[in-house]
């Protein structure tokens, strides 16, 4: 270290050069960092500092040191920087990925070091020498991919140079190798380290290349085994199955769609470049761009790979369909109201969210925010609400096909305020805004009514979380109140305001947990509409029931030991799996079988092969990633489903994992299955005992099993009390699933009766969605009506019940009675 001091004081130049360095990296940091906005404007800004820090110091060399190579060293280092400011304007490259910014940073480094070769110690000689080989491979990449732009660069440097950038990956290659050639001559274990630093980045390229071949081989594989075997599900699920699932599978199948490739047919790498159809930002990966080149293109349309994607990597919400750009939009800040009513098992969730757009150019100021809310299971959103001009706007409740008709003319041609609120699959929501203008920030608030989880004797909130414009530097302001303050409250980082009112401001938080002892339940129904919905715990009853065959849902999920713990007690049943068709499980196949099964990343049973299924037992265990129902879709597999479902009779399933899949999940909300979970050691009591878990609902009851509740529809509507309205969303929308589960593929579920269950119950369904227009003018000439006999847009404010007719009538009576004896005890004087 005091030699490299030594050097500094002696040696202006090279002083000057590493205070400019720092500079420029420092700045370019700070920038890239997000610590203020960046625009087109800011972009170039930015750049314009970075590259007079690059002139300098080239006038600096050119009168000073020309011959000198440290000179030169140190200025490519600074012109490396410019260029990647550059590039925040000009893209020739996307977003490095994370390991590329570590390799570009330590090149970096390790350049400006050989500056000191001669001053450093042995270790650091080595260290030097190893990073000047990674740097070596990095600066001849990049000079390759740029070939491209060199004619352009030499026309170009007329206008300030600024296309010569395009020549600094070439100077920095051969500033390494002359380096090298100074520093490494007569010096084995310096050249040793070197060949190291070339070594392992070209056996990890080797690697990845492999690996692409190997997961192109399994595609085309999946997809010939599919073809010959005319298999019902879609090729792109097989292909889904088969897979690795992994991180770099995922960059494979994102390869032309997030990662740039390279394409010899169309101009060197700088052809057929897309997708406007995955909301992801793209990335430049050198191992994604070599691969292409020398791995072979994967044989998957763009379609397929994003359902895929969908499927595997969670990433339904980048595959939204985009009228508009959502680029430059960002989360400012949530409200979170959450009113908690204990004595029900339920909760009401209000998040008020606003929306900024931080671009700059007003003739491409209008974007689209699309927010993808997760909800918990059994949740549905019960309220929507706009801002425009300052003023909250609520919701009106239509079917989906009418607010998907206006939305998208008002949106893709007239230009002006809507929100839609659409129900999906997999406990999921999707809401639209536009306009989000950089002029003013949008506000826009959902409200989600959720039963609580009970376990053993604790009930937990569980928070609903979204994916969308990033909240990453969000504020949030999130209340918590309770309609009865529970005991062994656990609410660690919150001040309580007033008894049962709890405050917190925090930064944005997506996992929300809040635990407390379950009170006993109460019984007050809420009355609305002639009927009445009251609580009652929920006890699973168990029936005889005695399985003649078993079907085994085998996948990755499962383990050997849990199948041969399992065997002893179903061997003696006829016991299946599915592999195309389904096969009969015995001792002989069970280890082939298991082998073969649990390299699927996850099975997509058919219920409709089971046969006899008053007398079947489906045994499943699954992760949470997989096809949703929806995407069987127009393939023979939901065909058949089509058929199928409206007579399905109920299947007892076991679960003896935590979670679902989507595919099965929507079925068990649309009561295709009489559910069951547990370990093993209890399906294996069940099985012994012969006793199964049996329905409990019927046309009056909905179960919620996860709050140990039943919600029960009665006549009873004379009770008067504060139930929540909830209790009377919570049973429509578990009613509405029973009704649309029969003819889900065939859409005739959006009958009259069903829209005017959601209608009554102003929820999100598969029939209903909830919309936000500018003016009443737009309500009408799209044929969306008021809502009338409906419960409306739920309220933190308001949750008590309704009272009826008929109790109207009731209590106007008893208040006549009573004025009618007060009048008289003041007025009619008694006899003498």
């Amino acid at each position: 270290m005091k030699n490299i001091l030594a050097t500094l004081s002696q040696n202006n130049i090279i002083k000057t050069g590493l205070i400019l360095i720092t500079i420029s990296a420092g700045f370019f940091c700070i920038v890239e960092s997000g610590f203020f906005e960046i625009t087109e404007g800011t972009a170039f800004g930015a750049f314009c500092l970075n590259y007079l820090a690059s002139l300098v110091f080239f006038f600096l060399v050119i009168f000073k040191g020309f011959k000198r190579l440290h000179y030169w060293v140190l200025l490519l280092v600074l012109w490396f920087v410019s260029a990647f400011a550059l590039n925040r304007s000009l893209n020739v490259f996307d977003s490095s990925v994370t390991w590329l910014c570590v390799v570009i940073w330590l090149s970096a480094i390790g350049l400006i070091l050989s500056v000191f070769m001669d001053d450093l110690g042995v270790i650091a000689k080595h260290t030097v020498s190893f990073l000047l080989g990674i740097a070596l491979l990095l600066f001849i990449y990049y000079s390759v991919y740029l070939t491209s732009m060199y004619i352009l660069g030499i026309f170009g440097a007329i206008a300030l140079g600024f296309s010569l950038h395009a020549f600094v990956p070439a100077g920095l290659a051969i500033a390494t190798f002359i380096a090298l050639k100074q520093n490494l001559k007569g010096n084995p274990s310096l050249k040793m380290a070197f060949a190291a630093g070339i070594l392992i980045p070209l056996v990890a390229c080797a690697v990845f290349i492999w690996q692409w071949k190997s997961i192109n081989k399994q595609v085309n594989l999946a997809i010939n085994h599919n073809t010959l075997s005319e298999g019902k599900l879609p090729t792109w699920m097989v292909i889904a199955q088969n897979i690795p699932h992994n991180a770099l599978a995922e960059k494979i199948i994102k390869a032309d769609i997030v990662y740039k490739t390279a394409n010899l047919s169309d101009n060197w790498f700088w052809g057929n470049w897309h997708s406007a159809a995955f909301d992801e930002p793209k990335k430049h990966d050198p191992f994604v761009v070599i691969a292409s080149l020398f791995g072979g293109e994967i044989n998957l349309d763009e379609n397929d790979r994003i359902k895929i994607l969908e499927a595997m990597y969670n990433s339904r919400h980048q595959a939204q369909e985009r009228l508009w750009t959502g680029d430059m939009l960002s989360t400012a800040n949530v409200i979170t109201n959450i009113k908690i009513f204990p004595e029900y098992r339920l909760a009401y969730t209000e998040k008020t969210l606003t929306v900024h757009n931080a671009e700059k150019r007003t003739w491409r100021g209008n974007e689209e925010a699309i927010y993808t809310f997760h909800v918990p299971e059994g949740s549905v959103v019960s309220s929507l609400s706009l801002w425009i001009d300052g003023k909250e706007q609520k919701s009106r409740l239509t079917t989906k096909a009418k607010a998907d008709s206006a939305y998208h003319e008002i949106v893709g041609v007239e230009q002006h305020d809507p929100s839609v609120l659409h129900w999906q699959e997999g406990n999921t929501v999707t809401a639209r805004i536009f306009p989000c203008t950089p002029e003013e920030n949008r506000k826009f608030r959902v409200g989600i009514t959720s039963p609580l989880l009970k376990r053993g004797d604790m009930l937990t909130y569980q928070s609903s979380y979204f994916d969308g414009p990033s909240p990453d530097a969000a504020t949030e302001a999130i209340q918590v109140s309770f309609s009865k303050k529970p005991e062994s409250l656990d609410l660690p980082g919150f001040d309580e305001i007033s008894s049962g009112v709890y405050t917190a401001d925090r930064n944005y938080r997506p996992d929300e947990q809040i635990t407390f002892k379950a009170p006993p339940l109460a019984n007050t129904p809420f009355t609305f509409a002639g009927n009445g919905y009251q609580l009652k715990d929920y006890q699973p009853q168990t029936t005889v029931f005695t399985p003649e065959r078993i079907y085994l849902d085998l996948n990755a999920e499962w383990t050997a030991s849990e199948l041969d713990e399992l065997w002893p007690a179903i061997k003696n049943k006829k016991v299946y799996y599915y592999d195309g068709k389904l096969e009969k499980l015995t001792d002989q196949n069970r280890d082939q079988v298991y082998n073969r099964m649990s390299k699927l990343n996850f099975s997509m049973f058919p219920v409709n092969e089971i046969r006899h299924p008053e007398t079947a037992l489906l045994i499943t265990k699954c992760a949470e990633t997989s096809p949703n129902l929806y995407d069987l879709n127009e393939s023979e597999f939901g065909k058949v489903l089509t058929t199928y479902l409206p007579k399905a009779k109920p299947i007892q399933l076991y679960n003896i994992g935590t979670n679902l899949t989507p595919y099965l999940k929507a079925l068990k909300e649309m009561r295709v299955f009489i559910y069951n979970e547990g370990d093993l050691e209890t399906l294996q009591n069940h099985l012994a005992k012969n006793r199964f878990n049996n329905p409990q609902e019927d046309s009056t009851h909905v179960v919620l099993a996860q709050s140990g509740l039943m919600i029960a529809q009665t006549a009873d509507t004379l009770k008067i009390g504060n139930a929540p309205d909830h209790l009377l969303r919570l049973f429509a929308y578990n009613d509405i699933m029973k009704k649309v589960g029969p003819h889900y593929f065939d859409k005739t579920y959006v009958q009259p009766d069903v829209i005017a269950e959601a209608n009554q119950a102003f929820i999100a369904s598969p029939v209903s969605s909830l919309i936000v227009l500018e003016t009443q003018k737009d309500y009408e000439r799209f044929g969306i009506d008021e809502n009338k006999n409906s419960l409306q847009n739920a309220s933190a404010k308001s949750s008590g019940a309704v009272p009826e007719p008929g109790e109207w009538l009731l209590i106007l009576v008893v208040i006549g009675v009573i004025n009618f004896l007060v009048y008289k005890n003041k007025h009619v004087q008694p006899e003498l």
